[in-house]
């Protein structure tokens, strides 16, 4: 049998589609959506990462459902209603030029919303246990009517998990903002 994995620099998306019947038809463009209008859709993250064996580790620790294609080349993982992928910080290097270094703002910060604030303590007594993790400090009320709190992973990439006032959630896990 040979490996469904793809290869380095192929496109991966095509690994990771929704099985389910319905899924083919709410992504293709309608007569009701113009074809020249992107969609409002976020459905890959991808995290360059210089050492793939730590952040591997570091990712299963959250226990999110992960893709059977990965191996010690490419992990994915599925959220919400998108992807955190993780791959070489080399594959994108002749591109994109060499990747920061741990300790350097990226200039993003990740997110993971919850459905209130009681989750967000319960997360945190959970992630701070997590080998790899730099926690930025405890959960806070925010000023704009929610609770969270941040952390860095192995190689400084910056997340938050928070609660919002008024945020919900699809079927499968998506956030719904106001």
């Amino acid at each position: 049998m040979s490996n469904p994995r793809p290869a380095e620099g192929a496109d991966v998306g095509k690994f990771l589609r929704d099985p389910r019947p319905e899924a083919e038809t709410m992504t293709r463009p309608d007569e009701s959506t113009p074809r020249d209008r992107v969609p409002a859709r976020v459905s890959f993250v991808t995290l360059a990462v210089r050492d793939m064996a730590e952040m591997t580790r570091f990712y299963r620790q959250f226990r999110w459902p992960e893709s059977k294609h990965s191996d010690e080349s490419f992990v994915a993982f599925q959220t919400g209603g998108a992807v955190l992928g993780l791959f070489p910080a080399k594959n994108y290097e002749k591109e994109l030029g060499p990747a920061v270094g741990a300790g350097v703002f990226k200039g993003s910060v990740l997110a993971i919303n919850l459905e209130d604030a009681a989750r967000v303590d319960a997360v945190y007594e959970t992630m701070r246990r997590f080998e790899g993790i730099r926690m930025l400090g405890e959960p806070t009320n925010l000023s704009f009517g929610g609770r969270g709190f941040e952390f860095l992973d192995p190689e400084g990439n910056a997340w938050e998990v928070v609660w919002a006032e008024g945020t919900s959630f699809d079927d499968r896990g998506g956030l719904i903002f106001p």
